[in-house]
Formats: structure tokens, sequence, C-alpha cells
């Protein structure tokens, strides 16, 4: 009879207990669901494609329950990244709605007006042991051996702007020089021609130049091939045809 009381008082006290786990609990998630959260949403429409700026953005109060998934927290987070839909005016923006920073998807949005993207192969000292990044500019080198076996080399163009290094579009947060095998260069249809001309006469490097130089403080530099005339180099006012880039 004693046993049986004992075993009474562990059921009762057993369901009594859960009982008042599962009401704490309840309450628990009644106070979260009533929270509020900051998110990040579209003070305008942004068109697909463009590149996010502050003055798009704006801060709203959610409560924690009706908060989408991958919802932003931060404007800064996403200034300069690259929708893949078109965001109406009011719209919360979540994280599956752009691209990633490091995505190759969004590159085409990212090259200016007029410019192209062009990638080329680099090696240990054509990448500057590994100290390009995304957003550095450099100086394209062009080297060659002539006929008699003299090596010459030239800069052929000036302040490229680097879009990509290997698949990255933005910098690491682990700032070592990293090597790699390829680089991306934003380019005019002109200096497209004239690296690709480079790339088949002879070997190019890169030179990483002083990344707080204007443009206005270096020598205007453009390449035109000529399939009659050889090269027409540009620097300045002055304009002087060469015989090749092989020579």
């Amino acid at each position: 009879m004693q046993n049986r009381r004992i075993l009474i008082t562990l059921i009762v006290a057993s369901v009594l207990g859960l009982l008042a786990l599962l009401f704490t609990s309840f309450i628990m998630k009644e106070d979260d669901a009533s929270k509020t959260v900051v998110a990040v949403t579209a003070g305008e429409n942004i068109a697909m494609g463009t590149p996010i700026s502050l003055s798009q953005l704006k801060l709203v109060k959610l409560t924690a329950a009706n908060q989408p998934i991958g919802v932003i927290r931060n404007m800064e987070d996403i200034i300069g990244r690259i929708p893949n839909v078109n965001i109406a005016a009011g719209e919360i923006i979540t994280d599956r709605m752009l691209y990633s920073a490091n995505s190759s998807s969004g590159m085409a949005f990212a090259i200016a007006t007029g410019k192209r993207a062009m990638t080329m192969g680099v090696n240990e000292v054509s990448n500057v042991a590994g100290f390009v990044t995304p957003g550095s500019y450099v100086d394209v080198l062009f080297s060659s051996k002539d006929d008699v076996g003299h090596f010459n080399s030239r800069i052929i163009l000036q302040r490229i702007l680097v879009l990509a290094v290997a698949q990255d579009r933005v910098v690491p947060e682990d700032t070592k020089p990293r090597l790699v095998s390829s680089v991306t260069l934003e380019l005019t249809p002109q200096q497209v021609e004239a690296l690709d001309a480079a790339r088949l006469a002879g070997n190019i490097s890169l030179v990483l130049r002083n990344q707080t130089e204007g443009s206005s403080a270096v020598e205007t530099t453009q390449t035109r091939t000529s399939s009659e005339n050889g090269v027409e180099v540009i620097r300045g006012t002055s304009v002087r045809v060469e015989s090749g880039l092989g020579h």
C-alpha cells in the first residue's frame, strides 16, 4: 500500500513538472514572438542588376514571428550588392534577392558603362607576388624579343581597374598575399584588343601602382591595333605608330 502511494506521488509530481515545463516554454515563445527586430527594406524601387546605394534603403521594425528567412539587419552589409530580382519599394530585402558578394553571376552588372571585362592568366611574377587584389589599379607591361634576340618591355596600358582576382570580387578578410592563376580587368574595347594582341605576341605582366593616384595625375595611354600599320599608341596628345608588338 505504501509503495502504491509513493508511485502515485511520483507520477503526479512528474505530470506537474511536465506541465510547468510546457507552460514556461509557451510563455517564452509568446515573449519571443512579441519582440521586435530591425530589418532592411527598399525605400524605393530597386531594379535588378543595379548596385544598391545607401539612399535606396531604410530600416523598419518587425516582430520576430513575422521576419522572413534571410532578413538583412544592417544596411552597410548590402551597399554595393547587386539584386537578382526587381525589389519593390517597402519590400523587405533578404539575402536570396542578392547576388553573393563573391559571385561571378553579378559580374556583368559590375562593369562600368562602355567598358568590358577581360580575364588574363597570371603567374607569381605577373601577379606582383600575390599583392594584386580586387579594386587595385595596375599597369600592364608587355615584354617581347625582337628579330635579333634582344628583349624589350614597355607599358601598354595604364591605371587599369582589377575587377576580380581568380573568382573573388571582394578583398578577402585575410590580407596575406595570395597567388592565383587569373585576374579580371576592366577595359575599353580598344584596350581589350590591345591586350589580346599583346597576349598572343609576347608576355604580359601586371605592375601594381599607387592606388591613391588619380587618373588626372597619370599619362593616359590607349592602344589600338591595326593590321596594316602595326600598333598605334596614344599617350596624351602625341600619337605614334609602332611596327608591331613583337618588335
